[in-house]
């Protein structure tokens, strides 16, 4: 099916949202550097539809509505030191609905003062609100974890469905 011009640049304008959507989240969770990480725990929470979903599982958390998200990255402010580096984005906007996948490099410093890495994927879907885009699901799946000493490449927690591993 052709679409017209009007469509696809609802499309562009459309994922264009969603990736400042993503840009705003990280943004709010990232510091360490010049104050505390995770400052606004309720904005956070507002970038997600009521029955929003934050699944980090197994090893970061679950939340099911905006309540337990605020609650979830309350806690998380005990992280000293967190940066997001999330690239590749591929978002498929369907009318009001849309999917989104992005990879991730997390960097942080835990309240044990450990550096850690952390690599994943985002798999997310949004729904149009009519305040504008918002998260219906988000969640962050761990490839690797590893203490910044030993980098990525001797990383003592890898995935066994690595697909170089296969």
């Amino acid at each position: 099916m052709q679409r017209t011009i009007e469509e696809r640049l609802r499309i562009l304008e459309d994922r264009e949202e969603i990736i400042k959507l993503k840009a705003r989240y990280v943004n709010l969770n990232d510091g360490g550097w010049k104050g505390p990480t995770h400052t606004n725990p309720q904005a956070v929470a507002n970038m997600f539809v009521e029955d929003g979903i934050w699944d980090g599982r197994p090893t970061t958390g679950y939340a099911v509505g905006r309540q337990a998200i605020k609650e979830l990255f309350d806690a998380f402010q005990i992280v000293p030191f967190i940066v997001h580096y999330v690239t590749n984005p591929i978002i498929e906007v369907d009318g009001d609905h849309a999917t989104g996948h992005w990879h991730a490099l997390v960097t942080m410093t835990m309240p044990d003062r450990q550096a850690l890495w952390n690599l994943g994927l985002y798999h997310e879907t949004y729904v149009r609100t009519g305040d504008g885009w918002k998260f219906k699901t988000l969640r962050f799946e761990t490839a690797a974890t590893s203490p910044y000493e030993l980098g990525w490449g001797k990383m003592q927690q890898a995935y066994t469905d690595n697909p170089l591993e296969q």
